[in-house]
């Protein structure tokens, strides 16, 4: 987990249920790595348990959470990080933009992407 997902978790005072199993008991250290490493880094309860293919609910995922104390917060619970491929030319010509307009790269991707979207411009980016 990096230092910047690590930011978009807050971690609580834990307070599991008595008597209740560990979720160590239930589910594999993978699995459990696995959703803890997707809440960091922004995904919603919902889409882990659909990415976990295995009848594991966004209940689950959300309990175990809690149980855990590890919390989502702020606006930025629905934000994925999206691995995307660049040839290097790219990403240095991303990266000279970025930095002519004061940002980060991901900054920059993200401003561009939201956008395309907000204004409906895919046919005029990938068309023309």
């Amino acid at each position: 987990m990096t230092a910047a997902a690590a930011n978009n978790v807050t971690v609580l005072q834990p307070r599991g249920r008595i008597g209740a199993p560990l979720y160590r008991d239930q589910w594999s250290n993978a699995k459990c790595v696995r959703i803890a490493s997707m809440a960091a880094a922004g995904y919603t309860a919902k889409s882990i348990a659909s990415s976990m293919s295995d009848g594991t609910t966004a209940n689950d995922v959300t309990a175990m959470l809690s149980d855990w104390g590890l919390k989502q917060k702020g606006s930025r619970h629905s934000y994925v990080a999206v691995p995307v491929e660049l040839t290097g030319m790219h990403r240095t010509r991303l990266a000279d933009e970025a930095q002519r307009r004061g940002l980060e790269m991901p900054e920059l991707i993200a401003k561009m992407t939201a956008t395309i979207c907000r204004d409906e411009l895919f046919d005029a980016v990938l068309d023309g």
